[in-house]
C-alpha cells in the first residue's frame, strides 16, 4: 500500500505518510501516554533531556535516544491475544492492525478497529 494513502488523516499533506498516523492512532494512548507516564514515574527524563526555547519545548539528541530506547522497550511488551491463542508484541499488533487495513482494501472485509482488551 502506498503510505501517502490515508483515511483518517487524509485531508494533511500528501507528501506525509498519512497511513502510519492513521495505524499509530488507536495505539496513541496505550504507548504514548503510558511511555511518557512511565518516563516520568522512573525519572528517566532530566531536564538537560529538553531544548526549551520561548515559544516551545523539544528533546535535545540524549533526550531522543532516550525515547527511541523506551519506544523499543515498550514494542517488545507482550500480551496474550485471544484470537491467536498466544502472546504477541505490540509491535506485532501494530503490524496485525496494517493487516486489517490491506484485507479491507484488496478482499472487502469490514474493518475492526483495534481496542485493548486488557
Amino acid at each position: 500500500m502506498h503510505p501517502a494513502i490515508g483515511f483518517l488523516h487524509s485531508d494533511t499533506d500528501r507528501r506525509r505518510n498519512t497511513l502510519a498516523l492513521d495505524l499509530a492512532e488507536p495505539f496513541k494512548p496505550l504507548f504514548a501516554e503510558r511511555l511518557l507516564k512511565r518516563a516520568a514515574s522512573q525519572k528517566k527524563l532530566k531536564p538537560t533531556d529538553f531544548e526549551t526555547d520561548v515559544a516551545r519545548a523539544s528533546l535535545s539528541k540524549d533526550g531522543r535516544k532516550k525515547v527511541a530506547a523506551l519506544v523499543k522497550e515498550e514494542l517488545a511488551t507482550t500480551v496474550y491475544h485471544r484470537t491467536l491463542k498466544r502472546k504477541v508484541s505490540y509491535e506485532e499488533l501494530i503490524h496485525l492492525e496494517a493487516l486489517k487495513v490491506v484485507r479491507l482494501c484488496l478482499e472487502d472485509k469490514p474493518y475492526k478497529p483495534f481496542r485493548p482488551w486488557w
